[in-house]
């Protein structure tokens, strides 16, 4: 049992001690004991008690009657009345305060603590009952929709303050009066609204069910406004299912009306540019179907609207370019900006070429879901026709360029051809005129050393004539080469000796370390005659007592490299820079030293034929070294 705490308004002492007593007996709480309504209210205003027994005759000149009534409007407290009074006019007098109880003396215990019980329960259920239709209320003024509630004959019980502001009328004034009389509904022509509100109240009562919103009725308020409102309306029954009245919402239109209008004004706008647009235009599904085209599209691809939707997107594009297209469409997927752009081809009608497009395309979302493509087509035809124009124009200008250049240079290499050639042909002829001047007159030593210069001029001569005529097989592709599997170490041996005697008359060592049994994939000839040259290079320019090495290692990669070092004078960055340019000595032609300028050049060129690459690093006054990159035979 919840134990409550009870008033005793009693004017005799004995008899209120000994009901207190009782009470505490009973598992309650006494707030205090008074014999006055000026006692009663005061203890009541410092503590207010769950229940309050009172006696009907009370000290001073105000009963208890009305001391009930004082406390039933000030504190709300529940009461029940403990006298000895029952005549008529004292119970009817009391029961205008509405007591929870009215016991006569003598009472029983069990009766007082019945009527203790009941009172308080009572009161229990009521104070839940009135906070509950607190929080209704509170919730219904709270809500910015109106809320009408009718009774069974359809007339106004309650307007929340929005219904009030949308009707004109306020609360008290509304109350008892038909609905059709606050509320001022009218349904437009053509709509499903109500043409009779009551009507349309008493249907929902009948149907027990709520029916469908209805948009856009105006609501004309009492001081004339009219206020555009969707409404709706449903049934109120009791715990039986019995209807008790019904409920009207009206929700302010205004807004939505606003919002909508706008959304046609600007769908009109965006109608209006994509048809009249000058470019190309479409939506395009995400299946590829086109949704709508304007006229600019039809005119470009040469085909009418109804044409253009019946078809899809891929149908009408070039068989290379859909997968592209697709390609750069997902990229939308996850980009925020949602722009891509891309260039395709589109088919037309008959034998008509596929036009170049370039197409903007961008994803419009609903709800944030995709929905489809905005393409924006972008007609290509004069740019590709300028661009041809221009690539044509550019590939003449080259030709024209390339065949001066070549010309240039096909005068450069002949005049450099001739120089080198003039040289020992003058000899020759200079020589053997004087042979036949001085026929007579020269002795066998000076004819012998004028035979030996014309040989040297002669063999000067073929030399030049072989490299002409291996750099021109080469650049024709018509050099042929036999590369097969060779011993490196091998072919050194046999071709240092053939060096030997230069390297010795010019003070120099050479020394070759190759491991034996390296394999490496060449033509032997062509091999022998790069080494000739490179290694010939390397003692003619180098310094009185100096060296060449010839190494050789296998690199990770499996190629084996063959690096001829020297100790000569090197060469400057400028100098390496015109190291593969023909009949170019680097400045060794003002020096006594021979040379064609086309040995290295050749030798290059012979390693690429052999599938390998010649490699030069060289510091002034320190030497070079040439690496041959060579592949290893297996």
């Amino acid at each position: 049992m919840d134990s409550g705490a009870v008033l005793i308004v009693e004017d005799e002492a004995v008899v209120a001690l000994d009901l207190k007593l009782q009470l505490l007996g009973l598992g309650y709480t006494v707030t205090g004991m008074a014999a006055s309504s000026a006692q009663a209210l005061a203890l009541a205003e410092a503590r207010v008690p769950d229940l309050v027994l009172m006696d009907v005759r009370l000290q001073g000149p105000t009963d208890g009657i009305e001391t009930a009534r004082l406390l039933r409007e000030r504190y709300g407290v529940p009461l029940i009345f403990l006298t000895s009074y029952s005549d008529d006019e004292t119970v009817r007098r009391a029961a205008g305060t509405a007591p929870y109880g009215y016991l006569t003396k003598p009472y029983q215990l069990r009766e007082l603590r019945a009527g203790i019980e009941v009172a308080l329960t009572k009161a229990r259920m009521e104070r839940q009952l009135r906070e509950a239709d607190r929080w209704f209320a509170q919730t219904l003024h709270c809500v910015t929709d109106g809320v009408v509630l009718t009774d069974r004959d359809g007339r106004v019980r309650f307007l929340n303050p929005a219904a009030q502001a949308m009707t004109g009328w306020l609360g008290e004034d509304a109350q008892g009066r038909s609905l059709d009389a606050v509320v001022a509904l009218a349904a437009p022509a053509g709509s499903n609204g109500p043409a009779d509100l009551a009507q349309w109240l008493s249907q929902v009562r009948q149907d027990g069910r709520p029916l469908p919103v209805v948009h856009g009725l105006p609501l004309r308020a009492a001081d004339g406004r009219l206020t555009p409102v969707d409404a709706s309306a449903g049934p109120v029954d009791d715990a039986a299912g019995s209807p008790l009245g019904a409920v009207l919402v009206l929700r302010d239109a205004t807004s939505r009306l606003a919002h909508e209008a706008q959304l046609r004004a600007e769908e009109a706008r965006f109608r209006s540019a994509f048809d009249h647009a000058p470019l190309g235009m479409a939506l395009v599904s995400l299946a590829g179907d086109f949704l709508q085209v304007n006229d600019a599209l039809c005119r470009l691809l040469a085909r009418s609207r109804q044409a253009l939707q019946s078809a899809s997107n891929p149908d009408l594009t070039d068989e290379a370019d859909p997968a592209h297209e697709a390609l750069r469409l997902r990229a939308l997927a996850g980009e925020a900006a949602g722009v891509v752009q891309f260039e395709k081809r589109y088919l037309r009608p008959g034998d008509v070429a596929p036009v170049w497009v370039l197409v903007s395309a961008s994803l419009l979302r609903e709800h944030d879901q995709p929905a489809c493509y905005l393409y924006q087509v972008h007609d290509l035809t004069e740019q590709k026709r300028a661009a041809e124009h221009l690539a044509a124009l550019a590939e003449e200008r080259l030709k024209r360029e390339a065949s001066e250049l070549a010309s240039l240079r096909m005068r450069e290499f002949l005049s450099r051809v001739s120089h080198e050639m003039r040289t020992p042909l003058n000899a020759v002829m200079g020589l053997s005129h004087l042979l036949k001047l001085q026929e007579h007159a020269l002795e066998g030593a000076q004819v012998n050393r004028y035979a030996d210069l014309i040989h040297e001029s002669g063999r000067h001569l073929l030399g030049l004539v072989t490299d002409l005529l291996d750099l021109n097989r080469m650049a024709e592709g018509t050099l042929t080469l036999d590369c097969l599997p060779l011993d490196l170490a091998g072919l050194i041996d046999t071709t240092l000796p053939m060096l030997q005697p230069e390297a010795d008359a010019h003070g120099l060592s050479l020394v070759a370390a190759v491991p034996s049994g390296l394999r490496v994939l060449a033509d032997a000839q062509r091999l022998r005659q790069v080494l000739l040259n490179v290694i010939g290079n390397a003692i003619k320019y180098n310094r009185a007592g100096g060296s060449v090495h010839c190494l050789a290692a296998v690199l990770a990669d499996g190629e084996v490299a063959l690096s001829i070092e020297d100790t000569g004078i090197g060469m400057t960055d400028e100098q390496q820079a015109r190291l593969y340019r023909p009949f170019d000595r680097l400045g060794a032609e003002r020096t006594a030293v021979p040379g064609t300028g086309l040995g290295l050049v050749i030798a290059r060129d012979l390693m690429v034929q052999m599938g390998g690459t010649l490699r030069v690093v060289s510091r002034p006054r320190q030497g070079t070294t040439v690496t041959l990159l060579l592949r290893a035979a297996g």
